[in-house]
């Protein structure tokens, strides 16, 4: 462990060094926002068209981006999984994640060279890994998001027909709904009620979001909002277009199920094939863990491992 103690020690100073710069950084930036965020709402008691901000609502999101276009960025994937985290707090876990990577790592492979080296790779990844997290998190939001879609849009225009208004209809909707789709319709609510313009509060609906079929429903809206026309007529031919999509996203993944089924069985044979060994001749198996070849050997397959699951994950993902 000589050859390791002074690397170790450089690299922890470094990192920890590295967390306090950030942490600082970020929560500069977070009280730009915060201070944005108080000129944005101040803006909205000024009702006249020429004093009030363009596009508001994404100004409330987005303004702090000339100060610190990664935080803001990262603060809106954040709110798109629904976490109730700060860019500051995030930042902290990745580097964190990075860090005991690194030293666990390094403890398994007693400081070898070549272990520094797959310590280093492993504390990337790990510092990737709370990213892959929260695009996971998003991707399930949306998707049970995009699930509410129809019954949302069946909603809103029966309530059209029945004589209500569309900010009457989307409230009405929101009360029946479950999250997260209620908790965004009742958020486009609060924004026209501190004085954005509905356009406004809709458009930040769809880049906060990011679905297909949201965007869709939101640029029927203001489309029709522009030009006139039926809503109600609108909204169920927008109905009709994302239930075939559902219909055809259904057919995809029926074709591609067997093939998910057989990364996942590629993915675990390896395991299997260690606890075989393990149960048949654990002193053969013992090697990977007692020497410092098998444990570089054994982490390097882990992470081979991972990175063909994701490949097979992302091929057999198809956008409709």
């Amino acid at each position: 462990m000589g050859f390791l103690a002074f690397p170790a020690i450089v690299l922890a100073f470094a990192a920890g060094l590295l967390l306090t710069v950030g942490t600082s950084r970020v929560m500069l930036v977070e009280r730009g926002v915060l201070r944005q965020r108080v000129r944005t709402l101040a803006a909205y008691t000024d009702t006249s068209e020429e004093s009030r901000p363009p596009a508001a609502v994404r100004t409330e999101r987005t303004g702090a981006a000339s100060q610190g276009e990664w935080s803001a960025r990262t603060a809106l994937q954040l709110e798109r999984a629904g976490l109730q985290l700060r860019v500051s707090e995030y930042l902290t876990l990745r580097l964190l994640a990075a860090l005991l990577g690194f030293l666990l790592v390094t403890l398994i492979s007693g400081g070898h060279p070549v272990g520094l080296v797959a310590a280093a790779l492993v504390a990337v990844l790990s510092f990737m890994l709370p990213a892959f997290i929260v695009q996971a998190l998003r991707a399930r939001r949306v998707h049970k998001l995009n699930e509410q879609l129809e019954q949302m849009v069946s909603m809103v225009s029966n309530s059209l027909k029945a004589g209500f208004g569309l900010l009457q209809s989307l409230e009405q909707a929101a009360q029946q709904l479950s999250p997260p789709l209620s908790s965004e319709l009742l958020r486009v609510i609060h924004e026209t009620n501190v004085g954005a313009t509905l356009e406004d509060a809709l458009t930040a609906l769809g880049e906060r979001v990011e679905s297909y079929d949201l965007d869709l429903i939101v640029t029927a809206i203001l489309i029709q909002r522009t030009v006139g026309g039926n809503l109600a007529e609108i909204l169920d031919n927008v109905g009709y277009t994302i239930r075939e999509r559902v219909r055809i996203q259904g057919e995809v993944n029926t074709l591609t199920a067997q093939k998910k089924l057989s990364g996942a069985v590629i993915g675990l044979l390896p395991v299997a094939v260690v606890l075989l060994f393990f149960a048949t001749s654990p002193d053969y198996m013992s090697v990977l863990f007692t020497h410092t070849a098998g444990r570089i050997l054994l982490v390097t397959a882990v992470v081979l491992d991972l990175v063909g699951l994701l490949m097979i994950r992302r091929i057999l993902t198809i956008e409709i």
